[in-house]
């Protein structure tokens, strides 16, 4: 447990450290919503430098750690293309108008706390696969290990499929004006939110290579915090903006279509 401790300590203090360095940044340039395209970066650049502070490269560790490492140059390469040249994101365009009315130490502070901290503690929290990971020598349990590949790959899959289709549905209803309200083909046609499945997916599969390790229940945090955001705090409130922008159409397709899990829709 020292070590775990320890460990996650290390791997704690380089996210923090690295979101402090990107908190400057985005001050440079004025931008929070910066922190959506460094988010996947966070967790396996963190990951390299705690595995040279430790000194430990375990086969699971640079396993997890390159699996990290594919995850977040996808998610990053998405989000930068999508808001390439559009400036600061409208969600953290409105915090910044409504914390600076409050004085501009009010927010720096705010945003550091609220934006970089949280999201520091929950890069930890999540990155517990891979600290897991680094905590024995032991030998790995090829078994979980390619289980968890499995539903890693699955996970990424699903994720990288939903996100394609939701970016040609958005590009296709810029240009035209016939193009559907909501996206309810493709994966959508099984699930609101399959982007989000894919998501949990991903940590789920990390978690199961680490299972069989000492402490390796503990891992099982990690896909169960993400599945707690995705379908109780994120999911729910782009529900309620739908819900308010395009009303009875999106209580049909709420009616039909299940919620996270790709599912035969109820026609």
């Amino acid at each position: 447990m020292d070590v775990l401790l320890v460990n996650s300590g290390v791997y704690g203090c380089v996210v923090l450290l690295l979101s402090a360095a990107l908190f400057l940044l985005m001050q440079i340039k004025q931008d929070n919503s910066l922190i959506d395209i460094a988010y996947g970066p966070l967790f396996f650049f963190s990951a390299l430098f705690t595995l040279i502070l430790i000194n430990t490269y375990t086969p699971l560790a640079l396993c997890i750690t390159v699996c990290m490492g594919i995850w977040a140059a996808r998610l990053s390469s998405r989000i930068f293309k999508k808001n390439w040249g559009t400036g600061e994101d409208q969600r953290y365009r409105a915090w910044r108008n409504a914390w600076m009315a409050r004085g501009e130490v009010y927010f720096i502070v705010r945003s550091f706390l609220q934006i970089n901290l949280l999201q520091g503690i929950i890069i930890t929290l999540v990155a517990l696969p891979f600290i897991v990971a680094t905590t024995t020598t032991e030998t790995l349990s090829l078994p979980f290990v390619i289980m968890g590949l499995i539903v890693f790959v699955i996970g990424l899959a699903i994720e990288a499929t939903a996100d394609a289709q939701l970016d040609a549905f958005l590009k296709k209803k810029k240009t035209d004006p016939d193009t559907s309200h909501i996206l309810t083909t493709g994966l959508f046609h099984y699930s609101r939110r399959p982007n989000y499945f894919g998501e949990t997916l991903v940590w789920w599969g990390l978690a199961i290579m680490v299972l069989p390790l000492p402490y390796g229940w503990i891992a099982i945090a990690s896909p169960l915090l993400i599945t707690y955001i995705v379908t109780a705090i994120t999911g729910p409130m782009l529900e309620a903006i739908f819900l308010k922008k395009y009303g009875d159409e999106y209580k049909a397709y709420m009616v039909k279509t299940s919620y996270f899990v790709p599912w035969p829709p109820q026609w």
